[in-house]
């Protein structure tokens, strides 16, 4: 076998997997390069690959009914960029990585939760923009005052999705002793009592929550979720995070509350258009939110856990037994 491989991997993964197989590596991490379905498939022919091991990389058609591949691995927690349906009825497994950035991104979203609660953007420019010039006692109070923030052990905090990330923001959110709510009609009661959280109606939690934060996959049904009656639930004093998808949230709602200071500010990492730009996202023109351009995977570790995943479902996979992580299970008893 000879395997592609354009998601970014650990020099360890490359390792182990050379036992198996033939590897070209050519990261999207250093060529800077995404590749379409008809390049993917020009690539793979002319490597003479078999296995396909990709994260950005479009994997459709033209790829799967002009290269005779093995397996294919998608280190993302969703591959929507595979063509699954199709590979599926040619018989070809699909190895995918759900959670590989679960903790970067409840890393960040407690990052931002204390950015908002204790202002600490807006701190940060007042002292590099020079205008933290306080000339008596006096002033130095009044400007701490207005400074002040809150703790986050007095907060309630609203979780919407309760999957393996929105799990991770509860977990860090234990040490600070903050209430938690949660919400996800696909969860047990188990999972919520295992993480102090308590279950609530979407209504409920938007009503009650200093902090709603956002971490529900995007689907059809999920589509717009978010949405401007839940939004006007909100206490003045709350904010809003979102570190899912920009589709969830009706945006024109969420902009006019956050621009006429209906709710006191939000964090947001996804965007209706990425890379999001100031001419085509409104919020990134208020001064009440502290922005970031879709990053929350972005650390040195995904890079560890993806190759990790992967590799260990691949080399399951060729040993006869169960993989973890396989989009496309039925290929497994088909393979039977």
């Amino acid at each position: 076998m000879k395997a592609l491989i354009t998601a970014n991997f650990t020099p360890e993964g490359l390792e182990r997997l050379g036992k198996y197989m033939e590897i070209v590596y050519q990261p999207w991490g250093k060529t800077g390069k995404i590749n379409l379905s008809d390049e993917m498939a020009e690539k793979l022919n002319s490597l003479g690959a078999d296995v396909a091991i990709i994260e950005t990389d479009l994997c459709h058609e033209e790829v799967l009914e002009t290269v005779p591949l093995k397996m294919i691995g998608v280190c993302r927690g969703d591959p929507l960029n595979v063509d699954v349906e199709l590979a599926t009825a040619k018989g070809i497994p699909v190895f995918f990585t759900p959670g590989r950035n679960a903790d970067a991104v409840a890393d960040l979203t407690l990052g931002f939760m204390l950015c908002l609660a204790r202002k600490i953007i807006y701190v940060h420019n007042l002292l590099i923009n020079g205008r933290y010039n306080p000339e008596t006692p006096r002033d130095v109070m009044r400007i701490m005052s207005e400074l002040s923030g809150a703790e986050l052990n007095g907060l309630v905090i609203g979780i919407v999705g309760f999957g393996a990330i929105g799990r991770g923001v509860a977990k860090r959110l234990l040490g600070f002793g903050s209430k938690i709510l949660a919400c996800d009609p696909f969860v047990s009661k188990e999972v919520f009592d295992r993480f102090q959280a308590e279950p609530v109606s979407l209504e409920e939690l938007f009503r009650q929550s200093d902090i709603v934060t956002i971490h529900a996959a995007h689907k059809d049904e999920t589509e717009g979720m978010i949405t401007r009656e839940l939004i006007e639930r909100m206490k003045p004093t709350a904010y809003f995070l979102n570190l899912a998808r920009a589709e969830l949230v009706d945006q024109d709602a969420l902009f006019q509350a956050l621009k006429e200071k209906k709710i006191a500010g939000a964090a947001i990492d996804v965007w209706s258009s990425e890379p999001a730009q100031k001419d085509d996202e409104p919020l990134l023109g208020l001064d009440n939110v502290v922005v970031a351009p879709h990053f929350g995977g972005a650390t040195f570790d995904v890079t560890r856990h993806q190759t990790e995943m992967m590799v260990e479902d691949i080399e399951a996979y060729l040993s006869g037994k169960r993989p973890k992580h396989i989009y496309n299970p039925e290929i497994l008893e088909k393979k039977k």
